[in-house]
């Protein structure tokens, strides 16, 4: 039985592709080691696997002074080094699963044949913040693969790290839709949602600096068919402070935050899916991330046949164009973002069966497996 060992060292509940791509390896007979932090936020079904074993750094827990997190971090690098050590006497292949995983166990991984998957399209990472930036380029050469979640990325990667050959793409598509048991939360947001008369535009996911969702709010409240609904987890003040905003000033619905899978619970009760992405300089990501974005919510959406609404990407615009699945707009135009929205509306039906059409375009488990097939 070959083993691999997966390693991300943010919380878990944050990465449902990291859990996909656990979901896959365990189904392709890996024994797969895991590790990371918060690893009780993984999900049941992984947790239950006899194939699954988790191994959680050390760390500190609670609120966090700025020295506390400096600490905090060299206990996780320090943990997660040693764990990787252990774990990769019996491993054939080590997977790295974010940039910022791969920038804090550093040249760790190049002492093996690694997967280096990056989620977030950044030509550089950091440590402790903004103040020391890291070459992934280094990384990315050393590396047996290299994985993104977009084609455009892909090439841009290419150049960005001089690689022979363009990174694979893996889509962030869900390994199934399967929500499982519905705990009393969920059980609670749904029944909101079914009494809702006018049609819910739902957004799901976490409220950052590279989503813009007051101009779509205060679009929404001025109509008299649609309402907008957000559904996702709160990381700071000014999140909160947003949030807040579009409660009280545009009658925003706030559902709460879930882990995935759980969260796809709701998504069947929502009529058009928003995808409201801005490109912004204020990240360690670059512009383009957001200009070419890879949502998981584009997938999480389109297999429950929810149609979308988004901001004018190329990252949205390329597969809504293609597949028929949704319209964007001017985020600064109000009239633009209405007239997408009653343009979906008007052609629900089929781009709702087109969603499905799209979601079935991608096999994960064929992806691995090319990934893998030459890991002799």
């Amino acid at each position: 039985m070959k083993t691999i060992t997966v390693i991300e060292l943010n919380d878990i509940s944050l990465y449902p592709p990291v859990q996909n791509l656990i979901r896959i390896l365990l189904k392709k007979g890996y024994k797969v080691n895991f590790i990371g932090v918060e690893v009780s936020n993984i999900s049941e079904d992984i947790k239950s696997n006899s194939l699954f074993n988790p191994i959680e750094t050390s760390r500190f827990h609670g609120k966090l002074s700025r020295l506390k997190n400096k600490i905090n971090t060299f206990c996780i690098k320090y943990s997660a080094c040693a764990a990787l050590k252990t774990c990769m006497k019996t491993s054939e292949i080590l997977w790295t699963t974010s940039m910022q995983t791969s920038v804090l166990i550093g040249k760790n991984a190049m002492k093996y044949k690694t997967v280096l998957q990056l989620m977030e399209l950044a030509e550089n990472g950091y440590r402790f913040r903004h103040y020391f930036k890291i070459s992934i380029k280094k990384y990315a050469q050393s590396a047996w693969k290299t994985v993104v979640p977009e084609i455009n990325r892909a090439y841009i990667q290419k150049i960005w790290y001089d690689l022979e050959k363009t990174p694979i793409v893996l889509p962030n598509k869900p390994f199934n839709i399967d929500c499982g048991e519905i705990i009393p939360e969920i059980s609670d947001a749904i029944s909101v949602m079914k009494k809702e008369n006018k049609k819910i535009i739902l957004y799901l996911g976490g409220l950052s600096t590279d989503r813009e969702f007051e101009s779509y709010a205060k679009a929404i409240s001025k109509t008299d068919d649609y309402v907008l609904y957000i559904v996702g987890k709160v990381f700071s003040d000014e999140a909160k402070s947003l949030l807040e905003k579009l409660q009280n000033k545009y009658n925003v619905v706030y559902l709460g935050g879930f882990n995935p899978p759980k969260h796809l619970s709701l998504v069947q009760y929502a009529y058009i899916g928003l995808l409201p992405y801005k490109p912004v300089k204020d990240t360690i990501n670059s512009e383009l991330n957001a200009l070419y974005c890879a949502p998981n919510k584009i997938w999480e959406y389109a297999g429950f046949g929810v149609p979308m609404v988004g901001s004018d990407v190329l990252g949205l615009k390329l597969p809504f164009e293609q597949w028929n699945i949704g319209r964007c707009c001017d985020l600064n135009d109000e009239t633009e973002i209405i007239k997408a929205i009653e343009e979906v509306d008007k052609n629900h039906d089929e781009m709702s069966q087109n969603c499905y059409k799209f979601y079935d375009s991608v096999d994960l488990e064929k992806i691995v497996s090319e990934i893998l097939e030459d890991e002799n």
